[in-house]
């Protein structure tokens, strides 16, 4: 299990690079969400572990007001900027838990979080929490990581994420967000699973990742067997260049 503290510093000390990340702050999969948040129809919107803000940007230019929060102080600070920096004046942030979100029941129109849930501990506090704040009828966008079905793969990839981050706590699988997600009381009613590829060096650089752990990243994947190495990787001689993954993108309503 992680703790929010030391996941909170992580992030905090990265704000930039994340800020800066073409993988965050654009992409198909960001095109996807939004299309799915459908913002034009929203009073009310929270970004949940809205990072530097790249989600919470998205959606206000149709909304009334966007408010994203985060535990970790220096994202909060690097959205902010970015406010200021593009005159986005119906966005705020402000710090706020996942798991304990700051906002009374019945509050949004809209609830989104974008690949961020595989740092949270507790999936199903999370979602009752975004079904509290949501009103009857509200909308819940959610992007992360996918865990696949096949044990050895995603025991790789997990291995892969916690020696590249230590706050990485589990990527769900599709059939335990469907479940996760109805057991809070909401109804799925569109999903997309998007292929995502990102270039290797710059993924570990976001993390601040150690040559000693780079090295001993790279030597796992390259012996690694050859079908989980082909499927996952981009390979070119003793060096990796892409890492794909795969996004499940849901979209959820609030029951009425």
């Amino acid at each position: 299990m992680t703790d929010k503290a030391d996941t909170a510093a992580r992030f905090s000390k990265q704000a930039d690079a994340y800020a800066k990340s073409p993988g965050h702050a654009f992409g198909n999969d960001l095109d996807i969400l939004a299309a799915y948040a459908e913002p034009g129809l929203y009073h009310l919107c929270l970004d949940v572990a809205t990072g530097p803000g790249h989600t919470a940007f998205r959606l206000a230019a149709k909304a009334s007001l966007v408010v994203g929060i985060d535990i970790a102080e220096g994202m909060l600070a690097r959205a902010r900027k970015l406010a200021t920096e593009r005159q986005v004046e119906n966005v705020i942030f402000k710090y706020g838990d996942a798991t304990d979100i700051p906002f009374g029941p019945d509050t949004f129109d809209l609830v989104t979080c974008r690949i961020a849930p595989h740092h949270f501990n507790d999936i199903p506090g999370f979602l009752r929490e975004v079904g509290r704040v949501l009103r009857p009828g509200g909308r819940f966008v959610l992007e992360d990581s996918m865990a696949p079905d096949e044990p050895e793969v995603c025991a790789f990839l997990h291995w892969l994420e916690v020696t590249r981050d230590p706050s990485h706590a589990r990527s769900l699988t599709r059939d335990e967000w469907r479940h996760s997600i109805e057991a809070a009381g909401l109804t799925i009613n569109r999903e997309t699973i998007y292929n995502k590829e990102h270039d290797f060096a710059d993924w570990l650089a976001r993390m601040d990742v150690s040559k000693q752990v780079v090295d001993e990243i790279t030597q796992r994947i390259l012996t690694a067997p050859a079908e989980l190495r082909s499927a996952l990787f981009a390979v070119a001689g003793d060096s990796v260049t892409l890492l794909r993954d795969r996004k499940l993108i849901l979209r959820a309503d609030k029951r009425l």
